[in-house]
C-alpha cells in the first residue's frame, strides 16, 4: 500500500428526515418524538489523481442503526440524530508502482446531526432551515502480502441549508421530499501507518455535498408511525497540500490525500413514537 494513498469520507447528508416529517404527522404541537431504526448504505467512493485518473474505488454495503428526538414548537421544529454504521467494503486500487491491488476496508461509520427548521406556508407543506453535523470515519485498509495497510480516521463538521415538501398528506400516509446542502469545516484526516511512518494529519479541501431523499410514512398505532426513506447523496473532498512525512522524527518523504468522491444510496425503515 503506497504510504501516499490515503482515503477519507465526507457524507455530508442528513438523516434527520423522517424525523421531521413524521412530527406534522404523528404528534401533537410540543410533543416530543423519539424514534429509532434501521438502515442499509450502499458505498460507493472514488479517488482521483491530479490528471483525473481514478487510483481507487471502494464499493459495498454498510449496515446501521439510528435514534434520535425531535419536537415542534409553534411554526418551528428541532430534532437531532445519532447514525452508527459498520461494515466491509471492496478495495480496488494500486500500489505505488502501480500494480494493481484489491482488498477489503474495515469502517465504522458514525454521525450526528441537528436542525432546526420552519414552516413558512399556512398548510405547513413546505419547510426551510438550518442544521449542524459532525462525522466521524473510523477505517481499516488491510494489508495483503507484502503489501501494508493503512488505519485512517476522518472527522469533520458541517453547517447545511435545509429544505422539505410535502407531496402527500393525509392522517394516515404522508411523503415528503427532503433537500439538503451541505458545507464541510474543516475536514480532515489522520493516518496511521502502523509504525512505517509517523502518524500524519493531513487538512483536506473542503466540497459542497449534497442529499435528496423521499420519506413516506404510515400510522400504525396512537401517536406512531413507521417510515420508509430512500435517499441518494453526493459528495466529496478537495485534494489536501503534500506534507513532508517522517520515521521517527527523521524525513523520509512526502504524502499527500487525492480528491475523492462519492455517490451513496440508502434506505431507513423507522419507527416513530409521540410522547
Amino acid at each position: 500500500m503506497s504510504e501516499r494513498r490515503v482515503l477519507a469520507v465526507l457524507v455530508g447528508a442528513s438523516l434527520l428526515g423522517p424525523l421531521a416529517q413524521a412530527a406534522d404527522a404523528v404528534g401533537a404541537e410540543d410533543a416530543l418524538d423519539l424514534h429509532l431504526g434501521a438502515s442499509v448504505l450502499r458505498f460507493d467512493f472514488r479517488e482521483y489523481a491530479d490528471s483525473g485518473e481514478q487510483l481507487v474505488r471502494e464499493l459495498g454495503v454498510l449496515p446501521g442503526v439510528l435514534g434520535g428526538v425531535g419536537q415542534t414548537i409553534g411554526r418551528w421544529r428541532w430534532s437531532t440524530e445519532l447514525s452508527y454504521y459498520a461494515g466491509s467494503v471492496q478495495y480496488d486500487g494500486q500500489t505505488q508502482s502501480g500494480a494493481t491491488f484489491d482488498t477489503k476496508t474495515d469502517a465504522t461509520l458514525t454521525k450526528i446531526r441537528a436542525r432546526a427548521l420552519r414552516l413558512l406556508d399556512p398548510e405547513g407543506r413546505f419547510a426551510a432551515g438550518l442544521g449542524l453535523g459532525y462525522r466521524q470515519w473510523q477505517r481499516q485498509i488491510r494489508g495483503r502480502g507484502k503489501v501494508s495497510g493503512l488505519d485512517e480516521r476522518f472527522v469533520a463538521g458541517d453547517v447545511s441549508a435545509e429544505a422539505r415538501l410535502s407531496v402527500l398528506r393525509s392522517e394516515a400516509t404522508t411523503v415528503d421530499i427532503d433537500l439538503q446542502a451541505a458545507w464541510p469545516l474543516r475536514p480532515q484526516v489522520k493516518i496511521n501507518f502502523g509504525g512505517m511512518f509517523d502518524t500524519r494529519t493531513l487538512l483536506l479541501g473542503p466540497r459542497l455535498a449534497g442529499r435528496v431523499s423521499v420519506p413516506a410514512s404510515w400510522a400504525t398505532g396512537p401517536g406512531s408511525r413507521l417510515i420508509v426513506e430512500p435517499g441518494f447523496e453526493a459528495w466529496g473532498f478537495g485534494r489536501s497540500s503534500t506534507e513532508p512525512l517522517y520515521r521517527q522524527g527523521v524525513p523520509a518523504g512526502v504524502v499527500y490525500q487525492p480528491q475523492g468522491k462519492g455517490y451513496d444510496l440508502d434506505v431507513k425503515l423507522v419507527w416513530v413514537q409521540s410522547f
